[in-house]
């Protein structure tokens, strides 16, 4: 007979069943976390992202994905700093959709001491990513630029 092996989520940290320590060193104990089931205004994907990453001191751009009924599936984070950003493909985002089966995201840039309104090029590259999710059904449903003090969104209201 085969042996068993278990699977731990990369970002997430173990439970209290094992004596191990976190999966990763920037994993997040699943206990802080308040995570909602869905995701349907820009302010809950705000709190989401602000949750997720509050022991992050770089810029991060992380992906949220949900379902068809916007409920919250699963998250990556697909660059950390500003030069993985400004390289950011559509590729990254497309493989963790493939990954929960989502059928929604929303691009957070995750910024701990800048401005919050995205910079024309962000725009640029986040419509991009944006066409070519699309082109492969996955709808980018928003853009936010979030801080720890607050968020703008840059593509409220489209659908």
């Amino acid at each position: 007979m085969a042996p068993t092996t278990s699977l731990h989520s990369f970002f997430r940290a173990l439970t209290g069943h094992s004596c191990r320590t976190a999966s990763h060193p920037d994993a997040v104990p699943e206990a802080g976390l308040n995570l909602p089931r869905r995701i349907d205004d820009p302010a809950s994907a705000a709190r989401v992202a602000r949750d997720l990453l509050r022991s992050r001191r770089e810029d991060v751009t992380l992906v949220l994905y949900m379902d068809d009924r916007h409920r919250f599936v699963g998250h990556a984070v697909v660059a950390v700093g500003w030069v993985q950003a400004a390289r950011l493909s559509a590729h990254p985002v497309l493989l963790g959709a493939q990954a929960c089966r989502a059928t929604g995201s929303i691009l957070v840039r995750y910024r701990r001491y800048a401005a919050l309104s995205a910079t024309e090029a962000e725009q640029a590259s986040f419509c991009a990513i944006a066409a070519a999710c699309g082109r492969h059904g996955l709808a980018v449903v928003d853009h936010l630029v979030v801080g720890p003090g607050g968020f703008s969104s840059a593509w409220s209201g489209r659908s």
